[in-house]
């Protein structure tokens, strides 16, 4: 019979024990920054349901506290807007065409790829529906998934060019995420100033009802 590993060898126990290190500084994700200590690895927790369903409510994460050299369409990114750090996902680069017709991306003038495969109920007063779409943006290196929620006043955007030195970001809850599509007077983001991108999320190591996990958020 093969002999175990002991508990500190094995992934759980390293899981187990990274977590329990970075436990102690448990910040919620729209805590000031300056309140913030800066550190290279930061521990967050999710309050919204903006990134549904890639990042839940309550879900606790990892991230790397600094800005990548690359940016990408498809990588998911801490941002700091007025103070506050918010999570999203960039869809358009410095120069890209961005467009939204009916709940669907464009970019540079083609569709974005996406394909149905599933629905489910949504515990929501305006929304009882929400289709489950898998998404790649230009570039991405795999796929993600997105929530619609129906016709929303949010599903078109007119085609724009993101400005040099920014990024135009959206949140996977399309219909209930106030991004780049929104001005910062509505909460939202606005074109991003690359400048405000403050640090990148890793992985999900704990999801309310599932106890620990290890869901990887990619690579930066």
């Amino acid at each position: 019979m093969e002999k175990r590993r002991p508990f500190f060898l094995r992934w759980s126990g390293i899981l187990a024990a990274l977590v329990g290190i970075v436990a102690l500084a448990l910040i919620v994700v729209a805590t000031p920054v300056s309140e913030v200590v800066r550190a290279p690895y930061r521990n967050f927790y999710i309050p919204s349901e903006a990134m549904n369903p890639t990042l839940r409510r309550w879900d606790r994460l990892l991230a790397r506290m600094h800005r990548p050299t690359e940016l990408n369409r498809g990588m998911v990114i801490l941002l700091d807007v007025d103070g506050h750090i918010y999570i999203k996902r960039i869809a358009a680069l410095p120069g890209d065409r961005i467009e939204l017709i009916e709940g669907e991306v464009f970019i540079n003038g083609r569709k974005v790829l996406r394909r149905l495969v599933g629905e489910e109920a949504y515990d929501d007063p305006m929304f009882s529906r929400a289709r489950r779409y898998r998404e790649q943006f230009p570039g991405e290196a795999g796929s993600h998934e997105i929530f619609d929620l129906g016709l929303s006043a949010s599903d078109d955007w007119p085609a724009t060019v993101v400005p040099p030195g920014h990024v135009f970001v959206l949140g996977d809850n399309r219909d209930q995420s106030a991004d780049s599509r929104f001005p910062r007077e509505q909460q939202g983001v606005s074109m991003l100033p690359i400048t405000d991108i403050v640090g990148v999320p890793k992985f999900i190591y704990w999801r309310t009802g599932e106890g620990f996990v290890n869901v990887p958020l990619g690579d930066d």
